[in-house]
């Protein structure tokens, strides 16, 4: 009986072996992957720490473009043994404004980037290849974007308004700058972007040698004939400022205060080739009229300068159809512009307040504001077929009719219901689609003002800050 207990005993020990070595085994397994999975995450914080490092001395939020991290490196954690390797592919704007797909930089990169893919691949095995897919190997792949001052304006082409076939575009290919033929696919030589200074940069100029980019430039005292020339951008001084009149002209000024006389126009009226030169204002079309299109920004139209700056067409301001208050619609022109910030009462409004800790206004009239101004307040349709139109009204006092009150909404902390603006029906205020077939729009191609239901379309965001879509710097990270 004792022989027999021996045996069975001997037997399941027997049995028992295989089972404990398959578990150290999977054991071993296991622990190698997650060795792996812990080098190539400790190659993407390495990445990670290099291109957050990569600013300018004394200045931290200033980036540096000549100390961003080389495309290819690797490394290893001493302590455990870790090694991986990372590979950066950096990725800038597309020369077609239409085009959403980012465009792979040269390495190191010569220009601005938006966005870098990190890919590392890691191990803990001393002899394993650190190639994707090798053997002891795992790879993590994330998307890391940089943060720009001017992150809702992607440029976009400056067109003159005839001819209509060919048009002609500013062209940054040369200096004095000329007008070209608009490239149908985009051109980097024609992406210009209206900043907050009310300078006109070439977006594609912000290199090493030329950080801040270059900017259309006149000498000043402004003379008749005198060529608009790309200088480095200098900031908000008066011989790189131009201000979008009512004309749709390109107004200098002086001294960065006043306009003057003096307004961008073509050597020869509609001619391809013809250099920017300095000559009189006026509504010549072929001559001194320029359409920006939405992505060139809205230079210093804000709700401090009285405008309703609409988010999905950047360039683009809330205004009484040509001065006529009493006109069949309201359209979203171009942002006109001064350099003291007093533009013109048809795109000045007197606003309803939201005010801290509120994230809206109470319901109340949108009204012109201005020298000359009429008095009217923005009047919404009673179905979202029709245009907005609009009425009469007084400054203050209780408002009779429920059309003329709107509720004017901030940051609400929800991205969807921020910085719309609501009428008494519950629609929201928003301009045609330029993007769709054929869309509902005024002679010169600019958008008619309608309402519709609220939804989290950019189209109905309105004076959003222009960072205000801006992502989380890391992203998609995920194992390959």
């Amino acid at each position: 009986m004792a022989m027999l207990v021996s045996l069975v005993g001997m037997s399941l020990t027997a049995a028992l072996v295989p089972v404990v070595v398959s578990q150290i085994t999977s054991t071993r397994v296991v622990s190698g992957r997650t060795q792996s999975l812990d080098a190539a995450q400790a190659g993407i914080d390495t990445a990670l720490g290099q291109l957050r490092a990569a600013t300018a001395s004394g200045t931290p939020l200033v980036g540096e473009l000549e100390l961003l991290p080389p495309c290819v490196m690797t490394g290893r954690q001493e302590a455990d043994g870790l090694r991986y390797s990372v590979t950066v592919a950096y990725y800038g704007l597309p020369d077609d404004p239409a085009d959403t797909t980012p465009l792979l930089l040269d390495c190191p990169p010569l220009d601005v980037p938006v966005t870098a893919i990190l890919t590392a691949t890691g191990t803990g095995s001393p002899g394993a290849s650190l190639t994707a897919g090798a053997p002891d190997t795992r790879t993590v792949e994330a998307t890391y974007t940089f943060k720009t001052n001017n992150e809702n304006i992607t440029g976009g082409a400056i067109q003159l308004a005839e001819p209509t076939v060919n048009p002609l575009c500013m062209d940054g290919g040369t200096t004095p700058v000329t007008m070209q033929l608009c490239d149908a696919g985009g051109s980097s030589d024609q992406r210009f972007a209206y900043t907050t200074d009310l300078a006109i940069k070439l977006i594609a100029s912000e290199t090493t040698a030329t950080p801040a980019g270059l900017c259309l430039d006149a000498t000043l005292p402004h003379s008749a004939a005198s060529s608009v020339t790309l200088e480095p951008c200098l900031g908000r001084v008066a011989r790189q400022q131009w201000s979008l009149d009512n004309n749709s002209n390109f107004r200098g000024t002086s001294d960065g205060v006043n306009l003057d006389n003096f307004c961008i126009n073509l050597r020869n009226a509609g001619q391809v080739g013809s250099q920017l030169t300095l000559g009189s204002c006026g509504n010549v079309h072929n001559l001194r009229t320029f359409r920006p299109q939405t992505g060139t920004g809205a230079g210093m139209a804000s709700a401090a300068t009285g405008q309703l700056v609409n988010f999905k067409q950047f360039s683009r301001c809330l205004d009484v159809t040509n001065h006529q208050w009493d006109w069949e619609y309201m359209i979203v022109w171009f942002c006109k512009q001064a350099p003291d910030g007093n533009v013109p009462w048809n795109q000045k409004w007197t606003l309803p307040t939201v005010v801290a800790p509120a994230d809206r206004s109470d319901p109340e009239r949108i009204r012109t504001a201005g020298s000359g101004n009429p008095g009217a307040c923005l009047r919404t349709p009673t179905s979202t077929t029709g245009f907005v139109t609009m009425s009469l009204c007084p400054l203050t006092g209780v408002l009779t009719d429920d059309r003329l009150k709107w509720t004017v909404f901030g940051n609400t902390g929800t991205y969807a219901t921020s910085y719309r603006i609501m009428d008494t029906y519950g629609n929201c205020l928003t301009p045609a689609d330029l993007t769709v077939a054929n869309p509902e729009v005024h002679v010169d191609g600019t958008a008619k003002l309608k309402v519709a239901p609220c939804t989290a379309s950019e189209l109905q965001k309105w004076n959003a800050p222009a960072n205000f879509n801006e992502p989380l710097a890391l992203t998609d990270t995920n194992e390959k």
